[in-house]
């Protein structure tokens, strides 16, 4: 099978189409586990932002692909756009945070210029596949897919973890607590207690 045309990657891209959409519905899943706390901390939601988009892109990017001519253009158009956009926009977030010192909350420099650089590497091949079908492109835009693939399942990953913390922190204080050990001893006294009182 030709390399160069579009249906030797096909069965590629509909895989990374299916996974970006099921991992997709699946970071929305974690989001309604507790999206009161995604609201309150700049944290969860740095990182529900980029595990949707990640895998929100990943899944335009394979549908571009995957769309005959002539809409193919149109869709690489838009992708390309899009990926250089996102990329702009991820480096003078980082560049600002860094920069001015400001909160770049579980983010670390290479992980935000792996992320820019999959949107570099989906912008390139994004205006590529307009004019070109030849496979170099079309492994540019599955290496974009992959990387944010990674990306967006480490974030969601940790999103999980997160929101999982403060209900357990707040169990162990509640059984390490002073308070709540006192109650539990006097449930566990009193019984004592009031039979002694009651002896004769």
């Amino acid at each position: 099978m030709d390399p160069n045309t579009a249906a030797a990657w096909r069965d590629l891209y509909i895989g990374l189409v299916a996974a970006g959409a099921s991992l997709t519905g699946l970071t929305f899943v974690a989001i309604a586990l507790d999206p009161h706390q995604i609201e309150r901390t700049p944290l969860l939601r740095l990182r529900a932002a980029n595990a949707v988009w990640c895998f929100v892109s990943m899944m335009l990017i394979g549908l571009a692909v995957l769309t005959p001519r002539p809409f193919a253009a149109v869709a690489a158009a838009a992708v390309g756009v899009g990926g250089l956009a996102g990329a702009v926009l991820l480096s003078f977030r980082t560049i600002r945070q860094r920069v001015f010192q400001q909160p770049h909350p579980g983010a670390t420099v290479f992980r935000a210029v792996g992320n820019i650089f999959g949107f570099v590497l989906a912008g390139a091949g994004g205006l590529s596949l307009i004019d070109v079908e030849q496979g170099w492109v079309f492994a540019t835009l599955a290496l974009a897919s992959v990387i944010m693939l990674s990306s967006g399942i480490f974030a969601s990953w940790l999103l999980v973890l997160q929101i999982g913390v403060p209900s357990t922190e707040k169990s162990k204080m509640a059984r390490g607590s002073p308070q709540g050990g006192d109650s539990g001893a006097e449930q566990r006294v009193s019984l004592p207690v009031t039979a002694r009182r009651d002896q004769p």
